[in-house]
């Protein structure tokens, strides 16, 4: 194959692209070598976020509420300063800022700043200090979450996204199960240099966010067309892999496709499916502690019982991820995941046995946390276009992002957590039946641009003429039933 790159711009040029015919064996082996170069920094560094976000979980067992005065709802308030401000940012820009900085600065740049506000944290000892710094957490964490899904679009086909997003979003629930460890271990360090042990929760995570961050410079990939780690072949064909699942959509940037977002009423009904996982999420994020606690078991203890259900999430998030790939399926995943956590969260409803309560914790951090891995590939491969993708993956995350606001007071004391657990079961059901609709309308669709396709006699040969009209492509296909792009 013949191919030619420019030095000065970075961009790939293909002189024969269709010269030698895409392989799934071959394509396979590219993608490894993206798996051993991209992920595992982004996982890391969404592993240190969650953490970092979910931190305020671990000190509340550690004694916080009462040496910062955190009476009344003031904790459920320090909860969700981190979520508010974090919705109110532009998340728009911050993706198409991707576009315009370096990722490899713009991610790392990021982790640098909210670590730094962690590990300042540590100096926190009353409500207005630990609300204003939760604030601004939110405020530089707010381009982590949007821009590696972005990013990680830009480098896989969509058909092969979902394992990986599993990936990324499985760090979450390995930062819940490795938070509960830390919580146990750093309790010990309480009084030492004259800080309580939640401060120095605060403290240690922050600094190895920070040097996490600095390294990441080093070790984040900017583009197919910039990255030396694969030949200039690879990246042709890989380029032509992405090319093919995208229809050759545009990937420049304007503000008509910025607007095509805004337009495009599909991204409203993600934001609220999304909506409706991210609300039993964060609860379960922000309050599995208290909610094993209230079970019977000490406070300390409760960190530690946290660990099986996040551990068992985990297993089930890399599971759904990996099956919903191989099957090319995303919809009845999402369903079926979504279907798990209404179950714990009924058994929780129901039950007065805290054995059988704490078994329902299983089924719902479980059935959550791997509707959430499926879903973010559903939607992050749902538009066509590098912008208006980018722009629709913003809203949407933002939408998900409210959700950490609400689910902050869903829980607000133990004779009242019935609500919580009647909120999320109704967040859950409404996901299913949005899921179910999105599921029909995407086929539907699907079957009109073919008719069209057909009638029209639209082939791909033509592609080049309908690129600018992203999604809205007669040959662009949408996510359903039996496709996953």
């Amino acid at each position: 194959m013949s191919t030619t790159h420019n030095q000065s711009s970075g961009e790939l040029k293909l002189l024969d692209p269709e010269k030698r015919p895409l392989d799934e064996v071959e394509i396979r082996r590219v993608l490894r070598k993206l798996d051993y170069h991209i992920l595992p920094i982004v996982v890391l560094l969404y592993l240190l976020a969650f953490l970092d976000r979910g931190n305020i979980v671990l000190i509340n067992s550690l004694g916080m509420v009462e040496d910062a005065n955190l009476t009344g709802l003031r904790y459920n308030i320090v909860c969700s300063a981190l979520y508010a401000l974090n919705n109110l940012v532009d998340k728009m820009t911050f993706n198409i800022m991707l576009k315009v900085v370096r990722p490899s600065r713009w991610l790392s740049g990021a982790a640098v700043a909210w670590g730094t506000i962690v590990t300042l944290m540590c100096l926190c000892d009353s409500f207005k200090s630990l609300l204003i710094t939760r604030l601004f957490v939110g405020l530089t964490e707010s381009a982590l979450s949007p821009g590696i899904l972005f990013y990680l679009s830009t480098w896989y086909p969509r058909r092969y996204l979902a394992w990986r997003v599993g990936l990324y979003v499985s760090a979450s629930v390995i930062a819940g199960a490795f938070s509960g460890l830390l919580a146990y271990g750093i309790e010990r360090m309480d009084k030492l240099g004259g800080l309580h042990g939640w401060q120095w929760i605060f403290g240690l995570e922050g600094i190895v966010t920070v040097l996490v961050g600095l390294v990441s410079l080093s070790f984040i990939h900017d583009s197919v067309q910039s990255t030396k780690f694969i030949s200039i072949s690879e990246k042709d064909y890989l380029q032509r892999a992405i090319t093919r699942d995208s229809s050759e959509l545009s990937v420049h940037l304007d503000k008509k496709f910025i607007w095509q977002a805004f337009k495009d009423y599909r991204t409203y009904l993600h934001s609220l499916c999304f909506l409706g996982i991210m609300i039993p999420l964060y609860s379960l994020a922000l309050f599995l502690p208290t909610l094993i606690n209230e079970l019977g078991y000490r406070a300390i203890d409760a960190q530690l019982f946290t660990v099986p259900p996040y551990a068992l999430a985990c297993v089930c998030t890399l599971v759904s991820a990996y099956l919903s790939d191989r099957l090319n399926l995303r919809g009845p995943f999402i369903i079926i995941t979504a279907l798990l956590g209404i179950v714990g969260f009924i058994i929780l409803l129901c039950s007065n046995s805290s054995t059988l309560g704490y078994v329902a914790m299983f089924f719902a951090t479980s059935g959550v946390f791997s509707a959430d891995a499926v879903f973010c590939t559903w939607f992050s491969t749902a538009y066509g276009g590098e912008t208006k993708r980018a722009v629709a993956i913003a809203i949407i995350n933002g939408a998900g992002n409210l959700g950490g606001i609400l689910a902050s007071f869903v829980y607000i004391s133990p004779r009242n957590y019935y609500i919580g657990y009647i909120v999320n079961i109704g967040c859950l059901v409404a996901t299913i039946l949005l899921t179910a609709f999105m599921m029909w309308e995407f086929k539907r669709e699907n079957h009109l641009k073919e008719q069209e396709c057909a009638g029209k006699d639209i082939t791909v040969e033509l592609k080049a003429e309908w690129k600018n009209m992203g999604d809205r492509s007669p040959l662009f296909r949408y996510a359903d039933t039996c496709s996953a792009g």
